[in-house]
């Protein structure tokens, strides 16, 4: 009799984990991005983006980040939700730093969902108010406000039309005699907040050669940022400056310099379009 009762009791807990441990999940339905944009004003120069992930919150808690394209669950219970998304993007173009993108705005929708659904939703992405545009140059102007730097081979000029990337782009040539290319802001500088993460530039590129993208501060002292492999596409990339103004020797402005070595390449070329030094008051 006690061995009985001891094989009902054995079988009446594994029957509960049993129901635990398989009972259905709470109730979800999902969202998937039908498409992602960026929406500027003309002062904020083109809406390119490379937004990569869509950082979810639900009821102000963390959900994930969503590569764009794949479904994100929402777990509502039948109830209705409010619902957070930030444009993700990888900080300097590295796969393992990806951050929400801080001068978009996010996303808010109050919604409610039966469960197992899923819908598509277009998400437009604005700048932040207080975002600043301290420099701006997409190349469609008759003049420019950048410069052939003093130690350059070369200058620039623009791309023919088959290879530029929205309208007019710059691009910078090496031959088997020269060297050096490199282009400048042109003025005296911009001035930067020190001490503040949110300092990026904005670009999109294509080249056959590395390149490196920094600042020169005060008595012409080069501070490099980031040093971009070749890329056969157009590419779009975030590049935090804020360790380049920061770092001593640090400066009242800074101009914004672009340099491609000759190394590999016979012919190196370096095109460059949609350039915004950018950060948040």
């Amino acid at each position: 009799m006690r061995l009985y009762l001891l094989v009902a009791l054995f079988l009446s807990f594994s029957f509960l984990v049993s129901c635990k441990k398989y009972q259905p999940a709470s109730a979800a339905f999902y969202i998937k991005a039908k498409h992602v944009s960026v929406s500027t004003q003309a002062e904020q120069g083109s809406g390119s983006h490379k937004i990569t992930d869509l950082w979810l919150y639900v009821n102000g808690k963390y959900q994930g980040a969503f590569p764009v394209g794949n479904l994100m669950p929402i777990v509502s219970k039948g109830e209705p939700v409010t619902i957070n998304v930030f444009a993700g993007i990888k900080n300097n173009g590295i796969a393992d730093t990806r951050i929400p993108w801080p001068m978009y705005e996010f996303l808010t929708l109050d919604t409610s969902v039966e469960s197992g659904k899923t819908i598509e939703h277009d998400f437009t992405f604005l700048y932040k108010a207080s975002t600043n545009f301290t420099w701006t140059e997409n190349f469609e102007s008759n003049g420019f406000s950048l410069q052939k730097a003093d130690v350059s081979d070369v200058s620039f000029s623009l791309a023919k039309p088959e290879d530029s990337f929205e309208g007019k782009s710059l691009v910078m040539t090496l031959s088997d005699t020269t060297i050096i290319a490199e282009v400048q802001s042109s003025g005296s500088g911009f001035e930067l907040p020190q001490g503040s993460s949110n300092v990026y530039l904005e670009l999109n590129y294509k080249n056959n050669e590395e390149f490196t993208v920094g600042l020169i501060g005060d008595n012409n002292t080069y501070k490099p940022a980031i040093t971009l492999n070749p890329s056969s596409e157009w590419n779009k990339i975030y590049i935090q400056m804020s360790t380049a103004v920061s770092t001593e020797p640090v400066s009242t402005r800074y101009k914004v310099y672009f340099r491609m070595l000759k190394k590999s390449t016979r012919f190196p070329a370096l095109f460059l379009d949609n350039i915004k030094l950018v950060f948040l008051q």
